[in-house]
C-alpha cells in the first residue's frame, strides 16, 4: 500500500470518528424512602460499581422475611428475589442491560419498604483528534 492510500485511509478514518462520536451510558441515583412502618430502622445503601454496575447493600437484624425487587416507573417487575433472612445482604447488579429510563431498587423487610430510585441515560460525546497525533 502507498503512503497516499496510507493517508487517504486515515483522512477517512478520522472523520468516521468525528462524525460517529462515542457513547457513553450513565445512571444517576436519588433517594427516595417510603414510609418506614417498623420500629427498627434497616440502612439501603447502593453503591456505583461503573460500567452499569451497582452493589445493593442492606440490614436485616432482626432477620424479617425480605423481598427484594427491581422496577421501572410504571411498576414493570424486571428482577425480584426472596433473599435467606441473614443479617446482612450484599449482591452486586449488572443494569447494562436496561434501557434508558427510570428504575427503582425496592426492599420490602416485613411491613418496612426501603426504595433506591436511579435513571439510567445514554449521553453522546464529540470529540477532534488530530491525524498528525494518530499515528
Amino acid at each position: 500500500m502507498n503512503k497516499n492510500t496510507k493517508n487517504i485511509i486515515k483522512a477517512i478514518a478520522l472523520v468516521f470518528t468525528i462524525a460517529t462520536g462515542t457513547t457513553q451510558v450513565t445512571a444517576q441515583t436519588k433517594v427516595a424512602v417510603d414510609k418506614v412502618t417498623s420500629t427498627e430502622k434497616s440502612s439501603l445503601s447502593v453503591q456505583d460499581l461503573g460500567s452499569l454496575r451497582f452493589k445493593l447493600t442492606f440490614e436485616n437484624p432482626s432477620k424479617q422475611k425480605t423481598k427484594i425487587s427491581l422496577i421501572d416507573s410504571e411498576n414493570n417487575v424486571f428482577y425480584y428475589v426472596y433473599p435467606s433472612n441473614d443479617v446482612q445482604y450484599v449482591k452486586a447488579f449488572d443494569l447494562s442491560n436496561l434501557l434508558d429510563g427510570e428504575y427503582t431498587f425496592l426492599v420490602e423487610l416485613g411491613t418496612e419498604k426501603l426504595k433506591k430510585d436511579f435513571v439510567i441515560t445514554t449521553k453522546s460525546f464529540r470529540g477532534i483528534a488530530l491525524a498528525s497525533d494518530r499515528k
